[in-house]
């Protein structure tokens, strides 16, 4: 596929040798192109969602790509990942944008490869095609093909909550998978393609792929999870017979994943675990059974720090005191009363050290929305085995305020516990 898509793409930098490639990074492309600029030998500048995993921004930086960081995928953010695209292919002399959500080399490259593979490879025996939707081209190059082999295949289109794809007239919410769905239909997706929806929620998609692995040994991605949980559940609803031919479509691998779904810390921290699957899984092994101080005590009973609270709109500068004394500050927008993001003094000194931002602009141009806060009855022996895989965690205490808890913190709770013991 990526071969294919680069070499259309490579009529529009034909004569210019050692031109820059831009393209904006969902799912697949980033890295597909990555590795072709590599091989050619040009410049490649991705543009990433603040969402995608650090795998995946480290697999592109080891092929030579370089990696920029949008703030949202929203069309219409002039900091999101579309507008910078847009905006260095224009800057930056002799580049080429592939712009694969418009692009129709996008799913004629499906309509000359993906499609009759698929087709002919199942023996023309298809009845049912399920996939996610991203850019749209995948689905739309590969149903349109089917369709023309065979035009009782059914194309069921699956597509995370959160996403107005296949949700007419639904307002656009932010959700987890990454490299599928979005705020507005993308124009390589040709929605007449597509015979049906069926929406998943993150949990859905995240514990199907994780089971899927266990069981069958096949290490999916999250949005392969949705689209094998949207595969299952409308066999089950529509009761399709033994007879019907499924085919699901299976994009990318766990592997791009290992810090994000694939981590037992990040899917309780984001509530997709429960404490008790969380300590089973790591904790309450019966190789090495142990019992762990704190198992009676919960991370809101400790010394703990409250964070400084910020509106988006407030300066670096502001922000600095409380960033030197903590190394966090909480973002919270004032209308909906929501926190939104975190600013880290690692982020800033990056920005400011690159002269990227002044201590004049806003925190909302350098804060991160990857955070999340656990539940403030969380144990401290729970704590202290997520705290060996992340500096940090968050919790909002019975004041509202967001605390933050560190191994020093669990530390000394447990020096008063060891204290008592001797006693």
């Amino acid at each position: 596929f990526f071969f294919f898509f680069f070499f259309q793409a490579e009529d529009g930098i034909r004569d210019v040798e050692r031109s820059r490639g831009l393209g904006d990074v969902y799912k697949r492309q980033g890295l597909g192109l990555s590795l072709i600029a590599a091989i050619k030998g040009y410049r490649a500048i991705m543009v990433a969602q603040p969402k995608t995993s650090q795998e995946k921004i480290n697999l592109m930086k080891g092929l030579g790509a370089e990696v920029v960081l949008g703030r949202s995928i929203s069309s219409t953010d002039p900091e999101g990942v579309l507008s910078i695209a847009r905006r260095l292919s224009k800057e930056i002399p002799n580049s080429f944008y592939t712009e694969q959500f418009s692009n129709p080399a996008n799913p004629a490259t499906h309509m000359k490869s993906t499609g009759l593979e698929i087709y002919e490879q199942a023996g023309g025996k298809i009845d049912y095609f399920f996939m996610a939707v991203g850019t749209g081209g995948t689905i739309t190059g590969t149903g349109r093909v089917l369709k023309e082999k065979d035009p009782n295949i059914k194309v069921i289109g699956c597509d995370p909550v959160g996403s107005i794809i296949g949700s007419k007239g639904a307002e656009y919410k932010p959700f987890k998978v990454e490299g599928i769905g979005r705020d507005v239909v993308p124009p390589n997706c040709d929605l007449s393609i597509i015979d049906d929806w069926v929406k998943f929620t993150d949990k859905e998609a995240f514990d199907t792929a994780r089971k899927v692995m266990k069981k069958e040994g096949i290490m999916c991605g999250g949005s392969a999870g949705g689209v094998l949980f949207s595969a299952l559940r409308y066999a089950k609803e529509k009761k399709l017979g033994k007879d019907a031919t499924i085919v699901v479509f299976i994009p990318d691998t766990s592997r791009n994943y290992l810090t994000r779904f694939m981590s037992d810390e990040w899917m309780l921290g984001y509530g997709f675990m429960t404490e008790e699957e969380y300590r089973q899984l790591t904790m309450d092994s019966q190789l090495l059974p142990e019992k762990r101080h704190g198992d009676d005590i919960a991370i809101k009973d400790i010394a703990s720090t409250s964070l400084a609270t910020l509106p988006p709109d407030a300066s670096i500068a502001e922000a600095w005191p409380r960033l030197k004394k903590d190394g966090i500050v909480m973002v919270k927008d004032s209308e909906s009363e929501k926190y939104t993001g975190i600013l880290t003094d690692k982020d800033v000194v990056s920005v400011v050290s690159r002269r990227r931002l002044r201590m004049a602009d806003p925190i909302s141009k350098v804060m991160t929305g990857n955070f999340y806060i656990v539940n403030k009855d969380l144990k401290v022996s729970t704590a202290q085995k997520m705290l060996e895989n992340q500096d940090y965690l968050l919790f909002e205490n019975d004041s509202k305020e967001i605390c933050i808890v560190k191994s020093t913190d669990l530390m000394s709770n447990l020096e008063t516990a060891i204290s008592e013991e001797l006693i």
